[in-house]
């Protein structure tokens, strides 16, 4: 089948359709591509970061981690929680152990910001993969009825009467299904990724906390 000179032959509904699909489908393995690339340079610079990360137990060793504290998600929490202990210690408020919680609480505001960050772009993702089949859908409602419109003008129902606009109706649901399914396994498959992102660096939170509400401890 020579989809051009199919997309060619068929009416211009369905053209228009078919175009937007492509539009949608290009949209879709692009988005794709730049979020397997920025996951890709995050998970590569989080490796490093928690290299380097177990070879630091005391806060202050962690404080001069320089870039590695700057461009992962793992070393904007920490900094973060760093920067809520030192504020906590140097209020010199008594009851400060009561208001550790706090570092807790600055660190996965930062995780949401970085989830956020690593996140965009998968809505446009989610969209494409519930539009692609109303599109679809809406070129075979429009394809037969383009067939009923031809059998009523033309008072006959041969086949080269309704072929065309069966013909539509199909190819537009093939094209709309095109999008959606590999559209759908990209976003799946990205968020998927991310979900076991968010799951580690609750975990990397959970262990930051303790140590830096361990600290607070031992400097009162």
């Amino acid at each position: 089948m020579n989809i051009f000179r199919v997309f060619l032959e068929s009416s211009l509904a369905a053209q228009i359709i078919m175009v937007i699909l492509v539009v949608f489908s290009i949209w879709s393995w692009a988005v794709f591509f730049r979020k397997l690339y920025e996951l890709g340079v995050v998970n590569r610079r989080s490796k490093s970061f928690l290299m380097s990360y177990q070879f630091h137990k005391h806060i202050k060793e962690m404080e001069n981690l320089g870039h590695l504290l700057t461009d992962n998600p793992y070393g904007k929490i920490l900094k973060s929680g760093i920067e809520e202990f030192k504020t906590l210690k140097s209020a010199g408020n008594p009851e400060f152990l009561q208001l550790a919680e706090n570092i807790k609480l600055a660190m996965e505001r930062t995780k949401a910001k970085e989830i956020e960050t690593i996140e965009s772009g998968l809505p446009v993702l989610g969209t494409i993969v519930t539009a692609s089949p109303f599109l679809g859908l809406l070129g075979t409602v429009w394809g037969i009825m383009e067939s009923f419109l031809q059998i009523r003008a033309r008072g006959s129902a041969h086949i080269t009467v309704v072929a065309p606009g069966i013909s539509d109706a199909l190819i537009t649901t093939v094209y709309g299904l095109l999008v959606a399914i590999p559209a759908l396994i990209f976003n799946n498959l990205l968020r998927s990724r991310i979900i076991k992102l968010d799951t580690q660096l609750d975990n990397f939170i959970s262990e930051v906390f303790a140590r830096l509400k361990r600290g607070l401890v031992e400097s009162e």
